[in-house]
């Protein structure tokens, strides 16, 4: 009797389980945690990539090394290999690694929800709609990146070190224009440069850096600091500005849409449109950024404006529920 009037008449764990994120039982912020991953994501994915694609063509490069010859012109003739390389480092450091590292700012079990890989109501109809934006939004997108090529020139006329970036903005360019022109090698370029990035770069910042920043900022700041942060990885500073845009797009669409399929959609149709085009009009390859415009005002005016009623029904179409996991 003496034992049933000292039981508690409600019994409390002794031990309850915390379900925070790792980030905040750790007591981290956020967008710190991101901040720190995109950085060691950016040099990992170079020096993976570049390990890889040095394994793969190392018996040329040890040849040329004792012969002296050159290293560059291996690499420009081995260009499929070189984009394995960087596919692999795409696969193992922007897309797999973030898949994980996200882990540690989502609630056990809301892993995937995070990351917006799901699929969620009114996703296709989105999808749609992105899908005919990417493709209007393009000539007002080459008048940001004119705008932005004219202020990039002027400041290397000012300050004539910054032509590293465009000397390596320039090499990387025609290794690209050099790959997508080759016979044959449409496909692979259409894999390396529109499915892979399409994919894993949207796991990083949309899924992940997204994500983080609005647990810490709010919605809008993680919009727009992940697009930023997506046109800074590229390191094309003439096309900064075009880049950030379609990032800041993207981020808005993997929003309203609460999915990471519409911008996957959004970024496979962009790179994959580009690679395609360019193999059937090579002089669109040829083509240089110079300070003339060469694209008609009135399509500038009605791509603003038909991108803007696009954007507009898209918001008309966001789904509706809850978007913090």
């Amino acid at each position: 009797m003496s034992e049933q009037l000292n039981t508690p008449t409600s019994s409390i764990p002794e031990y309850e389980e915390d379900l925070r994120p790792w980030v905040e039982r750790n007591g981290f912020a956020h967008w710190a945690i991101a901040v720190l991953w995109f950085i060691i994501a950016f040099f990992l994915f170079q020096i993976i990539g570049g390990l890889i694609g040095a394994l793969l063509l190392l018996p040329e490069l040890m040849q040329a090394v004792q012969s002296g010859g050159d290293i560059q012109a291996i690499i420009s003739a081995n260009l499929d290999i070189a984009f394995i390389g960087n596919t692999a480092g795409q696969f193992l450091i922007i897309g797999l690694a973030s898949y994980y590292v996200a882990k540690l700012h989502s609630i056990p079990g809301k892993h995937r929800q995070f990351l917006r890989l799901q699929l969620s109501p009114n996703v296709w109809k989105i999808t749609a709609i992105t899908a005919i934006l990417v493709v209007v939004i393009m000539p007002f997108n080459g008048f940001l990146g004119w705008l932005n090529y004219l202020i990039f020139d002027s400041l290397v006329q000012v300050f004539p070190s910054l032509n590293w970036f465009v000397e390596t903005q320039d090499s990387m360019s025609e290794m690209i224009k050099g790959f997508i022109g080759t016979e044959n090698a449409v496909l692979l370029a259409f894999i390396h440069i529109g499915i892979v990035p399409s994919l894993f770069e949207e796991v990083m910042f949309r899924g992940y850096i997204q994500r983080a920043l609005e647990k810490s900022w709010g919605i809008m700041a993680g919009i727009l600091i992940s697009g930023i942060l997506f046109g800074m990885y590229h390191i094309q500073p003439s096309n900064l500005i075009p880049l950030s845009v379609l990032g800041i797009l993207f981020a808005y669409i993997t929003y309203v849409s609460n999915s990471l399929i519409p911008a996957m959609v959004a970024h496979l149709i962009n790179n994959g449109g580009q690679v395609l085009y360019g193999s059937m009009n090579k002089e669109f390859l040829e083509m240089e950024m110079t300070r003339e415009l060469d694209i008609s005002p009135l399509i500038i005016i009605a791509s603003m404006i038909l991108s803007a009623g696009l954007i507009y029904l898209l918001r008309a179409n966001k789904n509706k529920e809850a978007q913090h996991v």
